[in-house]
């Protein structure tokens, strides 16, 4: 079946630099979170399970690509990403509403960051072009250095 919002999904992850990828697994985790609270509010504990299981996936993933090495935004976003883990599986388990909401407030901030860094990499790479701000993995140092001055930024 021709499913364009998967495609157009797939072509971002594809194309998309290191930065985009983190901005797009967030917005996921946010979808999936919202889906498991509106699925427990339905009492559809089946749909529940699997949007909260989805959510930890993304998260778990978040937390392996962390390069512990960059410093201690990496380090304190390691502590970040098992408090969430946690409490999605508070949640999923009691089937309450409290530890997802927790999350999801987390996972809104979090997502403002890495909004903000990513439109200053696309900034920096319009001024300087053919040069990328970012390279490797989303848990590179100089991306966990964007977070850090973007999250100052938006306090």
């Amino acid at each position: 079946m021709y499913d364009p919002v998967s495609l157009y999904r797939t072509a971002q992850v594809v194309t998309g630099n290191p930065v985009e990828r983190v901005v797009l697994l967030y917005e996921a985790a946010v979808r999936f979170a919202v889906r498991h609270l509106d699925a427990l509010e339905r009492r559809d504990f089946e749909t529940a399970h699997t949007a909260s299981i989805r959510c930890q996936e993304i998260v778990a993933e978040l937390q392996e690509v962390l390069d512990l090495s960059a410093g201690p935004i990496a380090r304190q976003l390691d502590d970040v990403y098992r408090f969430m883990l946690d409490r999605l599986v508070a949640g999923n388990l009691s089937r309450s509403i409290k530890p997802t909401v927790e999350v999801l407030d987390l996972l809104r901030e979090l997502l403002a960051a890495w909004q903000e860094v990513s439109r200053r990499s696309r900034q920096a790479e319009l001024a300087v072009p053919g040069r990328p701000v970012f390279g490797g993995d989303p848990g590179h140092a100089a991306a966990a250095a964007g977070l850090a001055v973007s999250r100052s930024a938006l306090a």
